[in-house]
């Protein structure tokens, strides 16, 4: 007979199963954060038990919900998908006209520190507009309508279109990749803003 204690999202008889789920969720979230940070800090090397360890977390926990190191790259960054959407969403709520340049700020951002977990996607053969296309499209969505609002208010090119932004997006993590400028925030803010500065009127 095991004396193994069971691990906090493993039913027991007591609690409801609302507080269980609710627990489950804390976990996976608190998982999800710890990955977030050891990959950018650290790069893909670091094991789903230590990142176990770090997130408090038994190891079967990572497991279960993440049996494989894909799955886990994969959920970090729909993660931050999610992440930007909620962001975009209060940039939104502002009116400020100029909230397209906070927006693509904060996603070129993110995306510098995780290019290791996106490169490791593309490795995968993942796409992330494949394998979350609801997220990805809220995503965009969000940024089409922020771009509406700075077209409107005269703060950004007339000709730019929303795939324009996306593919500026996209080719700025490129570009701070190619200057080896990941972990460099300065450095990586610094080509991120040259680009953004493309995208105002002449």
């Amino acid at each position: 007979m095991s004396s193994r204690t069971p691990e906090r999202d493993t039913p027991t008889a007591h609690g409801s199963d609302r507080e269980l789920r609710a627990d489950a969720r804390r976990n996976r979230e608190r998982v999800l954060e710890t990955a977030q940070q050891l990959f950018a800090k650290g790069g893909l090397g670091v094991s789903l038990d230590e990142i176990a360890r770090r997130a408090g977390v038994g190891p079967g926990t990572v497991h279960r919900h993440f049996p494989t190191k894909e799955a886990l790259y994969l959920a970090v960054a729909i993660d931050q998908l999610e992440q930007l959407v909620a962001e975009a969403k209060v940039l939104a709520a502002t009116g400020d006209p100029t909230a397209l340049f906070t927006q693509l700020s904060r996603m070129m951002a993110m995306g510098a520190e995780n290019v290791a977990v996106k490169s490791a996607l593309v490795a995968a053969e993942f796409d992330l507009r494949t394998a979350a296309p609801d997220v990805a499209a809220n995503l965009t969505g969000q940024v089409a309508d922020l771009l509406e609002r700075a077209h409107t208010a005269g703060v950004v090119r007339h000709d730019v279109t929303v795939d324009d932004v996306m593919a500026l997006v996209a080719g700025a993590f490129a570009a701070i990749r190619h200057a080896n400028a990941e972990t460099n925030r300065e450095r990586s803010a610094h080509l991120a803003q040259i680009i953004l500065d493309g995208l105002r009127p002449r």
